[in-house]
């Protein structure tokens, strides 16, 4: 470009630099939109990608919970059980300790 006025080609151009720094700044702003644009479509991709994969998450974890629900009533069933033996043999123990008492004491008495 030249220098000089388009209307009074003698005098210099007073707002030739102001319009070369504006193109610079339009440039500038231009080619930010652009990588504004690149990441946004990059972030909403991601993101995506994230709820896709949460949603696979919430599915094994809802299997991993019923799978755990399972082993625990498995595992409380298999304690009761021992427990139950113990309270019978316990119980067993006393009568029979009970019954030894009260024939001791008829012996004693001559019963």
């Amino acid at each position: 470009m030249d220098d000089k006025c388009i209307l009074d080609p003698e005098r210099d151009c007073i707002g030739k630099a102001e319009a070369a720094k504006l193109e610079g700044r339009i440039q500038a702003l231009e080619k930010w939109q652009e990588d504004s644009e690149k990441f946004h479509s990059k972030f909403y991709d991601w993101q995506r990608e994230q709820i896709a994969r949460d949603a696979r998450l919430d599915e094994k974890l809802s299997g991993m919970d019923e799978n755990i629900k399972k082993v625990l009533a498995k595992q409380e069933s298999c304690e009761l059980k021992p427990g139950k033996r113990w309270d019978a043999i316990v119980d067993k123990a006393i009568w029979a300790v009970l019954a030894a008492m009260i024939a001791f004491f008829l012996a004693k008495i001559g019963l």
